[in-house]
């Protein structure tokens, strides 16, 4: 356990983490849920190098509300590879939850404002929904790669 996640475990669940065959909506096998990582300082390089925006908000001197704490609005929001989108990854067992509270409000402030897109849904669906200026619309994605990453079919 360490870092400023505190109790917050959510990215253990929500991503795959291929070097160590953990698939992406599953458990870690190494996580201590709602505690941490119990090989914190053993962690393969993805995890070390992975910010959830909750976490990366308090790189940038104003953290975030704890209300978008990824485990308390089981959404994980997290870059991707595409300048100007966010991914809004939901926990399992929980595909709306972007839609409810200070997710919600999150999302419709950075669109607003920032001018981004947010694509959201649960891990491993290859059905995803847009949000931007525009509204809302249904992406397809491909399968998640070898990495656990999707793309958009749709280009």
């Amino acid at each position: 356990m360490g870092g400023k996640c505190g109790t917050c475990t959510a990215c253990c669940r929500v991503f795959a983490i291929p070097s160590l065959d953990k698939p992406a909506g599953k458990w870690c096998q190494h996580c201590d849920i709602g505690v941490g990582c119990k090989i914190y300082e053993q962690r393969p390089p993805i995890c070390k190098d992975f910010k959830c925006v909750w976490l990366e908000s308090f790189d940038h001197g104003k953290g975030m509300a704890e209300n978008l704490r990824p485990d308390r609005c089981k959404v994980v929001f997290s870059p991707t590879t595409r300048e100007g989108l966010l991914n809004a990854m939901t926990m399992p067992g929980m595909p709306d939850a972007w839609r409810k509270g200070a997710a919600w409000k999150f999302i419709q402030r950075i669109i607003k404002n920032g001018g981004l897109e947010v694509v959201a849904g649960p891990p491993l669906t290859t059905t995803k929904t847009l949000i931007n200026k525009y509204g809302e619309k249904q992406v397809q994605m491909t399968e998640p790669d070898e990495n656990g990453i999707q793309w958009s079919i749709e280009g």
